[in-house]
């Protein structure tokens, strides 16, 4: 017999962009590890937003936030906060923010990037977990992959640093 949470899953239109959007074109309704693979996807995606500049690519992160807190608030409302882990646009955005300092050719970057965003996307590192308790349930699910992309970012940075001798610039 489904459960509640799956009944109020059924309810999302994969027809409605918004919707669809959300469950990361469809990643949140069919692995067990959404977040995984839609990092995964975003991986080739942060490979070509690297060679972008700093502006092109803070207006596309700021677009992507957008887009993201609509649906998120769309699906939320429908299926309930209880089904969070079906929606995978949030690591869309967590993956930008997390490259977004990165230059063109700093491609081992991107991919250290994917494995700290993980890392740092499992442990929900204060104070995200006491930040979303705080905020509204379709804003928390957007804020920690946020907060972990720039908790990423700089880590990521960090680890150019350590790499590169002291002189990594992170794209500037």
């Amino acid at each position: 017999m489904p459960s509640y949470q799956d009944e109020r899953v059924s309810y999302l239109n994969l027809t409605n962009p918004m919707h669809l959007f959300a469950v990361g074109f469809g990643i949140g309704l069919k692995f067990k590890t959404p977040g995984t693979m839609a990092s995964l996807l975003m991986l080739p995606v942060c490979l070509l937003f690297i060679q972008l500049s700093l502006l092109i690519k803070i207006l596309l992160a700021l677009a992507v936030l957008a887009l993201c807190l609509a649906a998120c608030k769309s699906v939320i409302d429908l299926i309930g906060y209880e089904n969070k882990n079906k929606i995978a646009c949030d690591e869309f955005l967590g993956m930008l923010v997390s490259v977004m300092f990165l230059g063109a050719e700093e491609w081992f970057l991107a991919v250290v990037a994917f494995f700290l965003f993980r890392f740092f996307d499992m442990m929900h590192p204060f104070p995200i977990s006491w930040v979303q308790k705080r905020i509204p349930s379709f804003c928390a699910v957007v804020a920690d992959d946020f907060y972990n992309g720039l908790l990423t970012a700089l880590s990521t940075w960090i680890v150019g640093m350590i790499i590169y001798s002291n002189s990594y610039t992170a794209g500037f």
